[in-house]
């Protein structure tokens, strides 16, 4: 696979263009950049496409000091579990989103295909936002959830 990296719209630098990692460095001025990635292999070449915020200053994250954390999105796993109420949980030790499919929740969305994977996509919308945000306060972890549903809900293919 070829990778092409390029900044599309917004200001910055890349660390290179033409390799599988790349390191982003910031401009001085907040604002958004978009950057563009385009993947060749055998001839059939897909792009994608992810917009950087740029923020004035960098929030601290409390209680991740001095932890090491899993890099990379987690998968996700079903646990049945009817009569308990919670919803989904994260596996820190496996790096898993655990989904309770025996909660009624998880039943109703069931019935349909659609409604099923936007149901998934915010249980692990949720996880994976607490797993990042921990120690912000609710207003804050619920702005991100917001933002990271509506990205991800514009690319569900059910």
């Amino acid at each position: 696979v070829d990778i092409t990296w390029e900044i599309a719209d917004g200001e910055g630098s890349l660390s290179a263009t033409n390799t599988e990692i790349v390191t982003f460095t910031a401009p001085v001025v907040p604002g958004t950049t978009i950057l563009k990635a385009t993947a060749v292999q055998n001839g059939v070449s897909c792009d994608a496409e992810s917009i950087v915020t740029i923020a004035e200053i960098l929030m601290d994250r409390p209680y991740h000091q001095g932890k090491e954390i899993n890099k990379g999105l987690p998968g996700y796993t079903f646990q049945r579990a009817p009569g308990e109420l919670w919803r989904s949980r994260f596996d820190e030790k496996n790096n898993l989103v655990v989904i309770n499919n025996g909660h009624r929740d998880y039943l109703f969305a069931a019935r349909g295909k659609a409604r099923k994977l936007k149901y998934i996509c915010r249980l692990y919308a949720k996880e994976l936002v607490l797993r990042n945000f921990m120690g912000f306060p609710s207003d804050e972890l619920l702005e991100r959830m917001i933002e990271l549903i509506l990205y991800t809900e514009e690319h569900l293919k059910a």
